[in-house]
């Protein structure tokens, strides 16, 4: 049977400090010895779409970032994230089947209201890990997307009617990443682990942080793809 729970396992020492963050996720990843088919760990079942509370990025150094450790990975074994699709995921709402459009207009309504008092931040891409089945960067500080996962998890809870697990589940449990990459295959861990250290080295790349989407996410083939429902600015901006 697959690991299941949060990874890494552990929090950080210090939710604040790059280092400690950086420091935690390698010391997880490093650990592990079989790496797993993401699309098979990831049940998705055909035609289904959820919704979702999305950070999105189009920043130009980030994409090149992005792009050169994707090309130094090669595709033996993985599928690169689409550069048009970077994000870091906050959390789960539901099911499009499962939630109606009132109870999204709602949701939308007041996570628009309570996020007016959210500043945009600066989030540190970098350096790249990895989890059981992808290759990711750290970001910190954690201390913003906490905030902000508490924040939308209370707004999502008292907006529908029937909240998810995913919904119901503590901040405690969120780890923040970005993905690159999600491995294809059940093998060992060794080589992928030694190919991002290679790539450790490479630069952290700072983006700011000013918005929130909630999207209607899809699989397409061994990629994620998604419509965005709204963008919800911080700030009030």
């Amino acid at each position: 049977m697959a690991p299941s729970g949060p990874f890494p396992r552990l929090l950080p020492d210090s939710t604040s400090d790059p280092a400690a963050i950086a420091r935690n996720d390698w010391n997880a990843f490093s650990e592990i010895e079989v790496l797993r088919d993401h699309w098979t760990v990831k049940r998705w079942a055909p035609g289904h779409t959820g919704y979702y509370w999305y950070l999105t990025f189009d920043d130009a150094e980030l994409i090149d970032c992005v792009a050169e450790c994707q090309d130094a990975l090669g595709a033996d074994g993985v599928d690169p994230v689409p550069l048009d699709a970077l994000h870091v995921t906050l959390m789960g709402i539901g099911s499009t089947k499962d939630v109606v459009s009132d109870e999204i207009d709602r949701l939308i309504s007041a996570a628009r209201e309570r996020l007016s008092d959210v500043m945009p931040f600066v989030l540190a891409v970098g350096p790249l890990s990895g989890s059981r089945s992808a290759v990711r960067f750290s970001v910190a500080p954690w201390d913003p997307l906490l905030d902000l996962h508490r924040l939308l998890s209370t707004c999502t809870s008292e907006s529908l009617s029937n909240p998810t697990e995913f919904v119901r589940a503590k901040s405690a449990r969120f780890r923040p990443h970005l993905g690159i990459a999600y491995n294809n295959t059940d093998r060992k861990a060794a080589e992928v682990i030694d190919a991002v250290s290679r790539l450790r080295g490479i630069h952290r790349v700072n983006v700011r942080v000013s918005h929130v989407e909630l999207v209607v996410l899809r699989r397409e083939g061994r990629a994620y793809r998604w419509d965005t429902r709204a963008i919800l600015a911080l700030g009030g901006a």
